[in-house]
């Protein structure tokens, strides 16, 4: 088997008495989708805020790559080659769809003076923001504003910006949230090519039929403790996770 590329050991965030993750592992491999389920509060996008170093662990490590990375501060982990999405899509709304790509591109000339002033919609970094628009489909709105896109639209351009930075690994919270059947299935094939381009995906999803049809494991919280972890259809059975995340009761008889 591969190397992990991520590795989550025994990490845990406490934030007084409050334990918000406790003790979690688990690995992800070079072009895996991997899903993190679990009920509101279960730690899912606390775990996301500790391995982006958003928040630093009470305990354990998260190591990228062979590098622990618990330590660094988000941007340095950006700089590494993750990025990721938020839950609540907040583009620039004043300006348009390229110019939201070309900001994010702004992490390739943090690290050098002469770079920060150069131009920064050059024909270089502009030729780049537009591969990843038509990547993402979105092309065809590099001059609309960003503020008047529809959701579906919003969800793609914030991939989009993840992208710039994700060159290794993309963390998508929550990403279909929202939207309708169709652009659900738009989304899924989105991630799907994402992959195939060598690119590793870990994601937070709601919506239990998305997270089974797409990931290739999944890793269950419950309480910021991992409940279970294992391949879709065993995720199905298992029957800590019904009780858990789908609110049956063991033994209960299906409706």
């Amino acid at each position: 088997m591969n190397r992990p590329l991520l590795q989550v050991k025994e990490l845990s965030k406490h934030f007084g008495g409050l334990k918000a993750m406790d003790n979690v592992d688990f690995e992800l491999f070079p072009e895996e989708i991997l899903g993190i389920l679990g009920p509101n509060g279960a730690g899912k996008t606390v775990c996301f805020n500790l391995i982006c170093g958003v928040y630093k662990p009470t305990n354990g490590e998260v190591i990228l790559d062979s590098q622990r990375i618990d330590g660094l501060l988000p941007y340095e982990i950006a700089n590494l080659g993750v990025g990721r999405t938020f839950q609540i899509v907040k583009p620039f709304s004043s300006l348009t769809v390229l110019e939201n790509v070309l900001v994010a591109r702004g992490i390739t000339r943090y690290n050098s003076l002469s770079k920060i002033w150069s131009i920064w919609q050059s024909s270089t970094e502009k030729n780049a923001a537009l591969r990843i628009l038509e990547h993402v489909g979105l092309a065809d709105m590099e001059n609309r504003k960003a503020g008047l896109l529809p959701l579906g639209y919003l969800r793609r351009l914030e991939i989009a910006r993840a992208l710039v930075v994700g060159s290794k690994l993309i963390l998508l919270d929550e990403s279909f949230s929202g939207l309708r059947s169709e652009e659900i299935g738009q989304l899924e094939s989105l991630i799907r090519r994402i992959r195939q381009d060598g690119i590793t995906v870990l994601l937070i999803e709601h919506n239990v039929r998305v997270t089974m049809g797409i990931c290739d494991r999944i890793v269950v919280l419950d309480h910021g403790r991992k409940i279970a972890e294992g391949k879709p259809e065993a995720i199905q059975q298992n029957e800590s996770v019904i009780e858990a995340y789908l609110g049956r009761r063991r033994g209960a008889d299906a409706a």
